[in-house]
């Protein structure tokens, strides 16, 4: 189906640009970006999905082309609507957004709050060296108390009459704010965080004209069918990624990217001890159609019931930030002896990872960030839809990573009988380059090139 998903998102994509040409709007050819996006609304869509898996010949595809190609092309919104809201929001930023200066070295750009931990130690090693860190953020709400100083956008005053403005308006008011953010970027250094945003994009694209360079840090990997388009074609002058096997997956769609495997920050180097039987279902968020609140639920349930079938194992079942386990279930489990609870208010991730032996999620690069703590990353698939790091893995080596809830007891029985202590780490090494402080230096010193 991937092979499938790709010809369709490639025939739409030229197919669109034939059409519409070129479409400047301060400085910025919003077209790509347009297509691109667009295309991101629907490639993972269950509805897409349904649709492609029907397909069964070339002249299928063909129809499926051409509903998504006149998909594209939605009513126009009124552009005097429009202008009263960008100008409304011109006046406010004019108002409460006040104009200030910096002689930062590097402007972090922070789109999530959680960001900011995670970017923490790059910021304190380029401190270190004398270098000074300023935040963008979009929104005072985007703000952390005590991280540092903070900058807002003063938007730029809307071009009402440029003929694109009302067609790509989504794209035009973002290029407007970060227009704003132009005065304080030029001849500095701007660093980004995951990089699959439209913002990211424009910034990125700016750059090129407006003299200063993006660097921008891996957060995150595939958890869907297919890439994201946001993590295609990205703009930036570098992207830094924990490891080679992160750089080979997104180098496919990113062939002008200089992609730079240097380690991830914020997971440590530790001392591996043998491990007891204990496996960690960690917990995570909805995905859209993806992984639904129901089939969270059903992992929580998994786990709980492979506690009453593997009852010389520690079935670690341990919650998320955007996902708090139902009080209902764990006293439906309570009298289970051999589960363990971890909130993740109270037990840090690391602590998770040290007592596991296995780590189990849906789709989340937490399988993967455990095996830096000795654990073997697994993944379960909860529904039919197929996913992206499932197909990459499943692939990967005799070992097996992707298990149903049909196999998955099967799966650990056949593991425990395996010596797994040299192949977890040769695939530590191949998806982080360093850990900790080491992969700091090593992304400090790409920030300095």
């Amino acid at each position: 189906m991937t092979e499938r998903i790709e010809q369709l998102y490639h025939s739409v994509y030229r197919e669109l640009a034939s059409k519409l040409g070129t479409s400047v709007y301060k400085d910025v050819d919003v077209v790509p970006l347009a297509i691109q996006f667009y295309l991101n609304t629907i490639i993972n869509s269950k509805t897409f999905l349904d649709r492609i898996a029907k397909v069964s010949d070339e002249k299928g595809m063909e129809l499926l082309t051409e509903r998504y190609f006149e998909g594209f092309f939605k009513k126009k919104k009124s552009r005097l609507k429009l202008a009263f809201s960008d100008i409304s929001r011109y006046l406010y930023h004019k108002l409460f957004h006040k104009v200030q200066k910096s002689d930062a070295d590097y402007l972090i750009f922070i789109t999530n709050k959680k960001f900011f931990s995670f970017v923490k130690p790059v910021k304190e090693a380029l401190e270190q060296k004398n270098k000074k860190v300023e935040f963008l953020v979009w929104d005072k709400n985007d703000a952390l108390h005590n991280a540092g100083k903070v900058h807002l956008p003063i938007t730029r005053f809307p071009s009402v009459m440029n003929k694109w403005y009302p067609r790509y308006h989504d794209f035009t008011s973002l290029i407007d704010r970060a227009h704003g953010f132009l005065p304080l970027l030029q001849n500095k250094k701007l660093i980004l965080i995951e990089g699959d945003l439209e913002s990211h994009h424009i910034l990125g694209h700016l750059a090129k004209k407006h003299q200063f360079k993006t660097y921008c840090l891996q957060w995150g990997f595939f958890v869907k069918t297919v890439t994201k388009p946001g993590w295609r074609n990205m703009p930036f002058d570098k992207f830094l990624v924990w490891g080679d096997f992160f750089k080979d997956k997104f180098e496919p769609y990113n062939s002008k990217l200089d992609i730079v495997a240097c380690g991830h920050p914020s997971l440590k180097e530790t001392i591996v001890t043998e491990k007891g039987k204990a496996i960690l279902f960690a917990v995570q968020k909805e995905s859209g159609e993806h992984i639904t609140k129901e089939e969270v639920l059903d992992f929580i349930h998994f786990g709980a019931k492979i506690a009453l079938q593997l009852t010389d194992y520690k079935i670690i079942i341990r919650s998320h930030p955007d996902f708090d386990i139902p009080e209902n279930i764990r006293q439906e489990y309570r009298s289970v002896s051999n589960i363990i609870w971890h909130d993740y208010k109270n037990v840090s991730l690391n602590q998770s990872f040290e007592e596991a032996k296995y780590c189990v999620s849906i789709s989340s690069t937490v399988s993967l960030e455990s095996i830096a703590f000795g654990c073997y990353p697994l993944y379960l698939k909860v529904n039919s839809i197929p996913l992206q790091i499932h197909q990459m893995l499943s692939g990967y080596s005799q070992h097996r990573h992707v298990f149903d809830a049909g196999n998955f007891l099967e799966g650990i029985q056949y593991l425990e009988t395996q010596d797994l202590k040299n192949y977890l780490s040769d695939f530590r090494d191949k998806l982080y380059t360093t850990l900790g402080s080491p992969a700091v230096k090593r992304i400090v010193s790409e920030l300095e090139t």
